[in-house]
Formats: C-alpha cells, structure tokens, sequence
C-alpha cells in the first residue's frame, strides 16, 4: 500500500468524506401541524423548518392515506439531514378525522405520508409561504339513515339539511337561514363522530358551538347531546342543567321523554348550580392538552470497497470493510397547548439525541425547538419566547430569542424580532433584530445581525404571501444594504386547472450574505482575530469574495389522467457562481496569516435536468401507491447522468404496510470517468396499538466508478429498526 500514496491518499479522502455525511446532524423536518375552519372545508396545515417546493400529490380520489411529494429549495441549509420517519400528530379537535404527518424518504425522492383514520375528500396546495402544505378537507356528504330516536340510540342520528328546488337569493334571509343549517349540519356531525371516538370534550365543544348558532334545524337535537356529552364524560352537574334547560326550551319532540328520563337518572340541580352549569356550558370551556411522541432508532451500515488498478504489468486489487454507522437516534416531541375563550397558548418542545457506536464519531444532543407562545385572540397579539424558527422577518434559519406582533394582518399588524442564530456549528454565533410590518398579503422587513460587534448583515425585504383553493404563491425580495448587493430572490407558485393540471412554478437566486463567509478557508473561527491584521473595510471585501451565488430555476406540470393514475414531469436549471482565490501562499504552500488561503473556484456553468413521473393507486389493493420516476441530467461536468427510481406502498391493513423501492443512477462525465449506482430497499411498518408501532428497514447499495486505470465499488448494507410512542 505504500507503494501508491497517491492513490492511497485519494481513496482515504473518499472514506472521510463518507465518514463526515453519516455524522452529519439529523434534523427534523416538521415544524408545526394546524388545523382551522375555512368557510365549509377544514384545513390542516404541515408547516416544514426551512424553505420547500411542492411538486405533486397523490392519491386524486377520496382516500385515507395522501402522499405529498415534495424538494428542498436548493438555498436552504442543506448541512441538515433531514430525518425519515418522523411524525407528527394533529390536534385534538372535532374539526376532522385524527391523523399522522411521516416524513419518508428525504434522501431519494422527499416525500410526506399523511394518514387519516377514516376516508376524506380532500385536495393538496402549497402555503402561501414556501414552508407549507394545505390539506383542503371537504365536508362529509354522507346522509345518516333515519333511526327512531324513542329507542335511545348509541349515537345522535343526523339528516342532511333538505334541499329546495330554487336556491334562496344571496344575502337574503332564507340563504343566510340555509348557511346556519348546513354549518350546524357540520358540527351535529362532528359531535357525533366524536362521541363514537369517545371523546366526550370534542364532541361537547361541537355541540357547544352549534348551539352558538342562531335558531336551526339541529339546535334541539344538539341540546339534548350535550347533556348526553357531559354526562358520558362524568360532568353530572352540567349535563343535569343542560337537560333542564331543554325540557325549558321544548316542550314537543321525539327527545322530550328522553331527557326526562335521563334527568331523573340524574336527580334536579337547584336553580343557583343550575343557571351557572348553563352559563358556563355556553362559553368554550378551559381545556389543557399535551400530544406527542417518543421515537427512538438504531441505525447499522457495514460497506466494503474494492479499488483496481494495473501496477508492475499487473492488476492490483486493494480492499477494506468497515463499520460506517452504528447509531441510536431518540427523537422527543412534546406539545403542551392551553385554550379558553381569550387564549390559545402553546409550550413546545423537540430534542434529537444520537448515539454514537463507531469509534472516531461523536454522541450529539440537539435541541431544535424549545418555546413557549401566547396568543391572545380577543386582543389580537402573540409571543413566541424560546427557540424556534420564523416563516419570514428576514430572519436566516433557528435562533433563540422573541418573535412577537400586534394588531390584525389583514388590516395592519406589526412584529418585533430579535435573538441570536443557532446552527450547532463551533463558531460564534450572530445576534440580530428587526422590525416587521404586515397588512393582508403583503410584508415588508428591517433586520439587522451583528458578529462580535461587527455587522454580519443588514437587510431590507419584502414578502408577498398568497393562498387561496388551488392556488398559491410566495415572492421574497431581500436586499443587503451594507453589501449593497440582492441577498434572496425567490418566486414559488402552484396553480390548479379544472382539467386536472397543476403547475408549478420556482425561480431562486441566493448570495447567502455575511461577513462570516471571510471565515471560509481561513485558519480562525473568530471575526475578531481578523480584526487585528485587517480593517472592516477589508474584512468586509473578503466575506464578498469568499461569498458564492446560487441560480435555480424549476417548472413541472401535473396531469391527472383518469381516478388510477397521474402524469408529471419538471424540467431543472441550476448554476453556482464562481469565486476568485483570496489569502496568499508563501514559498511552501502555507498560508502566509490567519486569512488563510481559498484557491479560484470557476462558476459550474448550466445544469440542466428533465424528470417525469407516474403515480398510480389502488393497482393492487385497495390502499397501495405505485410510482416511477425517470430523469436526465447533464451539465459541464457530467456528460450524461440517468436516473430510474421505482417505489410501492401497500397496505394489507390499517396495522401493516410494507413499502420497496429501488434507484438507479448511471453517468458518464467529460473527463473518461463513469458511474453506477443500485440501491434497493424495503420497509415495513406495523401499528401495534393505537399509539405505538415499530417499523424496520433493509437497504443494499452497489456503486462503481472508473476512471483511467482505475475501478473502485463500493457494496454497502444498511438496516435501521425503531419504535414510535404516541400520547
């Protein structure tokens, strides 16, 4: 081995490279999961930590399981490894059936997995600003059959409104009479499903709300459930005031001898517990909730590389295994929420801990949010104290500190922000503050970051954020003006057609900004101890030639071809500025100072790429998702790259699903070198109980690349096996 240190020097190289991607922090990707009543339809939003382009969803039918296909903005941090299988639960509401967000395959094709417990009709956007998705739930339109209510069913029966053969005009009172009814229609069925579920506040919180409504169909029916709520869920006193309150309210009705004998289950209340039960029923009643989850991982990968080369006339092979990964990863989520009639408070917590079992790596504990927030909803203020990310204010990524508003955005409202960055890296942090103004779709920010008493940045921004049915878009323009040069330019934009076609739309261009990038190269990781043999002037002239830009351009379609299958296709444009070298060399090759010394990088050129896509459902059982993917890539470097990747999801029931896949990738690059790459893998999951399941993975992947003289593979297995506990 000596005999060859030029080789042997490159092939440790590639095996530290390998090493430094396996280490790398593993982030989790989900940030937040929402719910809110819009008009008819209920919403539930995803929202992910950094930037994100939505390409395609899948299935197009009613279904219980979504899957929302999606990639990272290429200007975002990509040092952060985003995790697969991590899950986030909804809120416990009435407003529509429970369900799960996993991420899944982040490193191939980045998808998320969206579960419900019972079937929706549903449709999928991007948020109006780029770290979102907008799951559009419609209303059940399935009518109840009759029962006869003297035989004290389970459950409350519920008949759709009845139609009349002339619409009511607009704005008249038979129309707005028609809304009450249809809106009650929504909460009687909500109430009831979650009376089934057994969740006896939801379904009193439904009820409650109904009766909010003016006078309808269901006003007396949802008196009588409410009381049947309470009682369910052991509030005695209350139940035995709403009673009374019904048989005050109705004297006629199948209910009537009903309540008259669950009351006299009960006993009478006296007229003092009796009007304040009632009063308080009426009012949204303080609840405290805590949801989330423990997921813990271990993850094993065991590769062998091969090199051959020809050396004295012959063929020499060199080889080595290793262990590259043997790693427990524990992921904590908490969410711990307070609402009442004034307040929506919420307390959040998520950790990624890793340990790790291959010598030279290092055991990590990464706190990635951690805060608490007050929102007052009368008063229309809020406050976010801790650490978090923002979704705009112009602030670059996760940072400890406030982020607080006032006032309603529609009309104006106005934001406060400042704390100091979080990236896990070993350099000194920046500090930052800004102001922010916002007034409907519109923003318009101040922000200014500082490093060790030097400005890192200082910029002035606009975003525009727009949402609406099918369609969406999201522009930020963020100007830097103590570079005096355009930080972030950034177009994203979705667009569905009645036909069936979705377009999507992203433009970016990133310079990624600041006097830290004079760190690049150089031997410090102090701005300070460049201070000393420079001046600001200076400094600031080398964080501009030490700064690299990025330009990305995508547009895709999405054609819905019949109820199985979906076409799409993107079409890619990509390139990276060049950069001048910076520091000097003496005689011998060493850095002359602290500067350091980064050698001339050229610009890539255009890289230029085309992929498609069909996705089907149902082809197999009545719960599975087929796709395959191809796409072609060239650029300045590689002459010609393919891809083909391949996957399916079957559910054989709600407990087990089994997922496989396989990529190939092949390229042949302008200086005589070429490779291929296999990589196959299965998945399965299996729900144990309601909120526990365990779920394992088997991976293979083979590599070879040759160049002149040389043929190097790589055969890699990975395996990885964890559980998840949800509360």
């Amino acid at each position: 081995m000596d005999k060859h240190p030029l080789l042997m020097h490159r092939y440790l190289n590639s095996c530290l490279i390998f090493l430094f991607s396996v280490g790398s922090a593993i982030a989790a990707p989900l940030e937040d999961v929402s719910l809110q009543q819009k008009g008819d339809d209920v919403q539930a939003t995803i929202t992910l930590t950094t930037p994100v382009h939505f390409l395609r969803f899948v299935p197009n039918v009613k279904s219980r399981i979504i899957e929302i296909y999606y990639e990272r903005v290429p200007s975002s941090d990509q040092a952060e490894i985003w995790a697969d299988q991590e899950v986030r639960n909804s809120p416990a509401t009435s407003l529509s059936p429970a369900f799960t967000v996993t991420t899944r395959d982040q490193a191939t094709q980045p998808k998320l997995v969206v579960e419900f417990a019972k079937e929706v009709d549903f449709l999928v956007n991007a948020g109006g600003d780029s770290r979102s998705f907008v799951i559009t739930l419609k209303p059940e339109k399935t009518v109840l059959p009759t029962v006869n209510k003297m035989e004290l069913p389970l459950l409350p029966t519920v008949v759709a409104p009845p139609t009349v053969p002339t619409p009511p005009a607009a704005g008249s009172a038979e129309a707005t009479q028609a809304e009450t009814n249809l809106q009650a229609y929504k909460l009687m069925q909500a109430g009831r499903d979650a009376l089934a579920d057994k969740n006896y506040p939801v379904a009193t919180e439904a009820f409650n709300n109904l009766l909010l409504l003016p006078p309808n169909l269901y006003s007396q029916d949802a008196q009588e459930w409410v009381g049947v709520a309470r009682e369910r869920g052991g509030q005695n006193a209350k139940a035995k005031a709403e009673y009374e309150l019904y048989l005050k309210l109705y004297t006629s009705g199948d209910g009537v001898e009903q309540v008259q004998q669950r009351l006299a289950r009960l006993g009478s209340t006296d007229t003092k517990n009796k009007n304040e039960a009632v009063a308080s029923a009426r009012k949204l009643e303080p609840r405290t909730t805590v949801q989330g989850g423990i997921s813990s991982r271990y993850y094993y990968g065991q590769s062998n590389f091969q090199t051959s080369y020809p050396y004295n006339n012959t063929i020499q092979t060199d080889s080595y295994s290793m262990k590259d990964q043997a790693s427990l990863i524990t992921n904590v989520d908490a969410v711990g929420r307070y609402v009442n009639d004034q307040y929506d408070n919420r307390l959040v917590y998520r950790d990624v801990a890793s340990q790790n079992y291959v010598p030279g790596q290092h055991n990590s504990n990464y706190v990635y949010a951690a805060y608490l927030e007050l929102k007052n909803k009368k008063s229309d203020y809020s406050a976010r104290l801790g650490r978090q990310t923002t979704g705009g204010g112009g602030v670059m990524g996760r940072f400890d500190g406030i982020y607080a508003g006032y006032g309603n955005q529609q009309e104006l409202r106005v934001n406060g922000v400042a704390g100091q960055l979080v990236d896990y890296s070993t350099n000194i942090q920046p500090i930052f503050f800004g102001t922010s103004v916002d007034r409907g779709p519109v923003s318009a920010y101040l922000i200014d970051q500082t490093i060790q008493g030097v400005t890192d940045r200082r910029a002035l921004g606009a975003e525009y954020k727009y949402f609406e049915g099918k369609k969406s878009a999201y522009a930020v323009l963020d100007y830097d003006i103590y570079f005096n040069k355009p930080n972030t330019m950034m177009l994203t934009s979705s667009y569905g057609l009645a036909s069936g076609t979705t377009l999507n739309l992203i433009l970016d261009y990133r310079k990624n900004l600041s006097t830290r990038n004079a760190l690049n190269g150089s031997l410090t990781t102090s701005i300070s101890d460049l201070l000393t043999i420079m001046n600001e002037t200076q400094l600031k002239q080398l964080a501009l030639d030490r700064s690299i830009s990025s330009t990305y351009a995508q547009v895709g379609a999405t054609q819905r071809l019949n109820d199985t299958w979906q076409l799409g296709g993107d079409v890619r444009l990509s390139k990276t500025s060049g950069m001048p070298a910076s520091g000097s060399l003496n005689s011998n090759g060493i850095p002359l100072t602290i500067v350091g010394y980064v050698t001339a990088l050229p610009e890539t050129g255009l890289e230029k790429t085309v992929s498609a896509q069909l996705m089907g459902t149902n082809l197999f059982t009545n719960a599975d998702f087929s796709s395959i993917g191809a796409s072609i890539v060239t650029s300045d470097y590689v002459k010609n790259g393919e891809t083909l990747f391949i996957s399916n999801r079957i559910t054989f029931n709600p407990q087990f699903s089994l997922d496989s896949s396989w990529n190939y990738y092949q390229q042949a690059d302008n200086y005589g070198g070429n490779l291929s790459r296999h990589m196959p893998m299965v998945h399965g999951t299996y729900q144990m109980q309601q909120n526990f399941s365990m779920d394992a993975d088997l991976g293979y992947e083979m590599s070879t690349t040759t160049v002149p003289n040389q043929t190097s593979t790589n055969k890699r297995i990975s395996a990885s096996f964890g559980f998840r506990w949800n509360f």
